[in-house]
C-alpha cells in the first residue's frame, strides 16, 4: 500500500474557483459541461494547491470498487509499471487486456501474469496495438469492438522517450515525430475509437479512462525545470504536418529530444482536459483522470539513453538522493486510479508523487498551459485531423 493524501473543505476558495473555471471555458466558446462542480474537480483548476491539502495523509488501498470483476485495458503492459499494474489487477480478480507493440510481447506478458496469478484470480489476455502505427491502433480497436466486451477502465499508459543525445527524430509509420505520435496521437485515436465500449452498465461502476502523465509537463515543477521546458507554442508544427510539410516539434521548432518528451506529456494533460469536458457536455458518465508516477529509472522508458548515463543516474536517484520511485509503486498508482472508490464520479484530476521518492500520491495542479481550455480545444481539433477522425 502507499499513502494517498486527500484534501480539506475550503468553501470560499472553491466558490471562487467555480466562477474562474467557468469563465475560462466560456472565453474559448466551449461549455464547461452540465455536471455540477465537485470539490476535487474545482481544485484541479486552481493555480496552486494549498499546503493544507497534504495535512492529513492516510493509507488507502486501491482494490475493489464494487466487488465485481472489471474489464481493464492497459497499453504498454508487457513491461514496467503497465506490467506491474496488470499483475496487481489480475491478482485482484479483474480481466485485463494487455495492449502491446507486438502480439508476441502481449501474449508472453499475459502468460507470465496468468501463471503467477493462478486459476482462482482474474485473467490476462494480449492484443497487438502498435501506437506508432495508426493502422495497428485501428485494428486493435476493431478487434475489441467486434468482441462485444464492454470496458470498465482504459489505461493509456505506454510511452517512448528519445535519447537526449539524439539529433534527429525517429518517425512513426505516418511520419509523425515518434514521441508525439506514440505518446499522444496513437492514444488519442485509441481512446476515441474505444469510447463505444466504455459505457455505463447497470450494477457496475462508471467507466474510467486513466492517463499516465508526468510532472515534467510543468516547467514550474522540479522535473520540468531541468533541461528544456515543455511548451506547445502556437501548435504550428501540427499545422505544418497537416499541410504535408516537414516538422519535428509541436511548436514548429527544431528537434529537441528532451523537450519532445515533455511536450508529449503536456499533450496528455490537454487531452485529459478536453476529453473530460466533452464527456461532461455529452452527459456521459465516463470520467477521465491523469497521474504522474514520478521518476522511475528501471523501466523501458530509459532504453534510448546512453547506458553509462542510465546506470549512473539510476544509482544516484535510487541509492544516493533517493528521489526515484519503484516500478511496483507505479503499478500501484495505476491500480489506485483505476479502482479506488475515492475517485468515483471524479474527473479532470491530476495526481502525482509528492514529495518525490516517498511513495505518496497527491492531488496536484497541472501547469498553466495544461489548464488552457482554448489550447486544449485547438490541440483536439488538430489531432482529430491528423489521425483521420475530423469531419
Amino acid at each position: 500500500s502507499f499513502l494517498i493524501k486527500d484534501s480539506i473543505d475550503m468553501r470560499g476558495t472553491l466558490a471562487l474557483a467555480v466562477l474562474l473555471a467557468a469563465a475560462a471555458h466560456e472565453a474559448c466558446g466551449v461549455s464547461p459541461g452540465p455536471r455540477a462542480a465537485t470539490r476535487r474537480s474545482v481544485l484541479a483548476t486552481l493555480p496552486f494547491v494549498p499546503a493544507a491539502l497534504a495535512a492529513q495523509p492516510r493509507v488507502s488501498r486501491a482494490t475493489e470498487r464494487t466487488g465485481l470483476a472489471l474489464n481493464v485495458l492497459i497499453t504498454g503492459a508487457n513491461s514496467g509499471i503497465g506490467f506491474a499494474a496488470a499483475s496487481k489487477l489480475v491478482g485482484e480478480g479483474h480481466s485485463v487486456t494487455l495492449a502491446c507493440r507486438t502480439q508476441a510481447r502481449a501474449d508472453a506478458a499475459a502468460a507470465a501474469i496468468n501463471a503467477e496469478a493462478g486459476a482462482e484470480r482474474g485473467v490476462a489476455r494480449g492484443v497487438e496495438c502498435d501506437l506508432a502505427s495508426l493502422a495497428s491502433v485501428r485494428r486493435c480497436a476493431a478487434e475489441l469492438l467486434k468482441s462485444g466486451v464492454l470496458l470498465d477502465v482504459l489505461c493509456l499508459n505506454a510511452a517512448v522517450a528519445p535519447g537526449t543525445q539524439e539529433t534527429a527524430p525517429k518517425r512513426t509509420v505516418e511520419q509523425f515525430e515518434e514521441t508525439i505520435g506514440v505518446n499522444h496521437l496513437g492514444h488519442f485515436l485509441l481512446a476515441n475509437s474505444l469510447l463505444p465500449v466504455l459505457k455505463a452498465q447497470p450494477g457496475r461502476p462508471a467507466p474510467r479512462i486513466v492517463v499516465t502523465a508526468s510532472e515534467v509537463h510543468n516547467p514550474e515543477e522540479p522535473g520540468g525545470q531541468v533541461g528544456s521546458k515543455a511548451s506547445l507554442g502556437d501548435l504550428s508544427g501540427l499545422r505544418t504536418a497537416l499541410s504535408g510539410g516537414e516538422w519535428s516539434m509541436v511548436d514548429g521548432g527544431v528537434f529537441d529530444p528532451d523537450k519532445a518528451y515533455k511536450d508529449s506529456k503536456l499533450c496528455n494533460m490537454l487531452f485529459l482536459s478536453e476529453l473530460e469536458r466533452r464527456l461532461e457536455a455529452s452527459g456521459s458518465k465516463v470520467r477521465v483522470n491523469a497521474f504522474s508516477p514520478g521518476l522511475i529509472t528501471r523501466t523501458g522508458l530509459f532504453r534510448s539513453q546512453r547506458p553509462l548515463f542510465t546506470a549512473a543516474f539510476d544509482f544516484l536517484a535510487n541509492n544516493v538522493a533517493k528521489f526515484a520511485e519503484t516500478v511496483e509503486y507505479g503499478g500501484g498508482c495505476i491500480d489506485f486510479m483505476a479502482m479506488s472508490p475515492e475517485l468515483e464520479g471524479q474527473g479532470g484530476l491530476f495526481y502525482s508523487d509528492y514529495p518525490p521518492g516517498k511513495h505518496t500520491l497527491v492531488l496536484r495542479t497541472p501547469s498553466a498551459e495544461a489548464r488552457d481550455a482554448c489550447k486544449a480545444a485547438e490541440l483536439w481539433a488538430l489531432s482529430e485531423k491528423l489521425v483521420g477522425l475530423g469531419a
